[in-house]
């Protein structure tokens, strides 16, 4: 999972790149791998001797010829330590390892006489005690002589753990959800604010899709406190330093990130969020918001947060506002013509705003002035555009963009055909 920079969407990378940590499985398959990719012993012609019948492992299939390697399936699923174990047993040497394990045997050796006990601890690490040691070295977070690297590399590590959602689960029970609050949302000058950001980052990867964690910010007034800082992320506030003025983009990334962690998917949380403004603030302020990123996640968060509470206030509120409609209509168009992407290879600001109008249209169809339905085919147009100049005519992303545009068109068609003429 990559939670870097501004972008706030959370991301987890490809398996193969992904972080792990020792777990008592995975250590034992490398373990295995190693063992079985020992060097092999040479024979008298010079050939890796093969011999030895030590059986090979579920899905590998017996040597065809004398000096041939094991052919094993290669498996469909798994990370990193399978493939490794994988490699282990194509290139192992059954004669050698049979060789070990009858040296083993006569001395009587366990891994620890092997490995040593530091290789034991990292293999059977105790997680809960793991994070429990994090949690209390976050809580020194108002410990002056804690320098703010030391509390950053705590809170590196226990998002690690917390990515898990049993380990997420306990966290509240632990100790460890407070703490996180309070420095994310610390005022002054203790802690700096990619620290900050950082505890807000892990507060939001231990809340999202994580119903028991939601209602435990819940309980700590979590959702009041998360909505009560976002006026400081308000365009004519934000600070690029994060001084007195307002907030850094990059924190304003990780607090709507928190923020969004905790509404989406759950209809009650939503309702609550719409009572202390979150949404209003949304669709005002974060869907403009100079920093891209942060309004991307904004504009993704209302089209979720819509799709599943299409009886929001909100909506009653921009129905009955005709400036507001305006001014959400020219943010947005302003959003799909591209001119508040520095690139034109970057089509996911102009699909978040064409979603979300398709999803504001699809609830309220009468949203918008007459005006508004040339205008966005002609931000349409010029999305499609830049998206194929920068990739090529006909490419998917560019025709996504396309359809996204037609339904939202055709939308909009379809609220000025009269009754008789259906």
């Amino acid at each position: 999972k990559v939670h870097s920079g501004c972008e706030v969407s959370h991301q987890r990378p490809p398996p193969a790149m992904a972080r792990w940590r020792p777990s008592p499985l995975p250590m034992l398959l490398l373990l295995t791998a190693l063992l079985l990719c020992l060097p092999a012993r040479a024979g008298s012609s010079g050939e890796e001797d093969l011999g030895g019948g030590v059986g090979l492992l579920p899905g590998a299939a017996v040597a065809t010829a004398e000096g041939a390697q094991p052919k094993v399936e290669v498996p469909k699923a798994g990370g990193v330590i399978e493939d490794l174990l994988h490699w282990g047993i194509q290139n192992s040497d059954p004669a050698r390892l049979q060789e070990l394990i009858r040296k083993y045997q006569e001395k009587n050796l366990t891994l620890k006489d092997v490995y040593g006990q530091e290789v034991i601890d990292a293999m059977f690490i105790d997680e809960s005690a793991a994070i429990r040691q994090l949690i209390g070295d976050i809580k020194e977070f108002r410990n002056a002589t804690v320098a703010d690297e030391d509390v950053e590399a705590a809170l590196d590590r226990l998002e690690e753990f917390v990515e898990q959602i049993d380990n997420a689960g306990n966290l509240h029970r632990m100790g460890g959800l407070a703490p996180l609050l309070d420095l994310g949302l610390l005022e002054g000058a203790e802690r700096g604010p990619e620290v900050r950001a950082k505890a807000l980052l892990v507060l939001g990867v231990a809340t999202q899709n994580n119903p028991p964690v939601q209602e435990d910010v819940l309980t700590l007034e979590g959702l009041g406190r998360l909505a009560a800082r976002l006026p400081r992320c308000s365009p004519g506030d934000v600070d690029g330093g994060g001084d007195a003025g307002g907030d850094s983009a990059a924190f304003c990334g990780k607090l709507l990130f928190a923020a969004s962690a905790l509404v989406k998917n759950n209809a009650s949380i939503q309702a609550q969020a719409s009572d202390v403004g979150i949404f209003d603030w949304m669709m005002g302020p974060g869907i403009a918001h100079p920093s891209l990123a942060v309004a991307k996640k904004a504009m993704g968060t209302l089209e979720t947060v819509l799709a599943q509470s299409p009886e929001l206030p909100l909506l009653a509120k921009l129905s009955a506002s005709t400036a507001m409609q305006a001014s959400v209509a020219d943010t947005l168009l302003a959003h799909i013509r591209g001119k508040t992407s520095a690139e034109e290879s970057d089509t996911d600001a102009p699909e978040k705003a064409l979603r979300l109008v398709g999803r504001l249209l699809a609830i309220r169809p009468m949203l918008f002035p007459a005006a508004f339905q040339p205008a966005l085919a002609a931000a349409a147009a010029e999305a499609r555009a830049r998206c194929e100049r920068a990739f090529a005519a006909g490419d998917e992303l560019c025709e996504a963009l396309v359809g996204l545009a037609a339904l939202a068109d055709l939308a909009l068609t379809a609220r000025d055909i009269g009754d008789d003429e259906l």
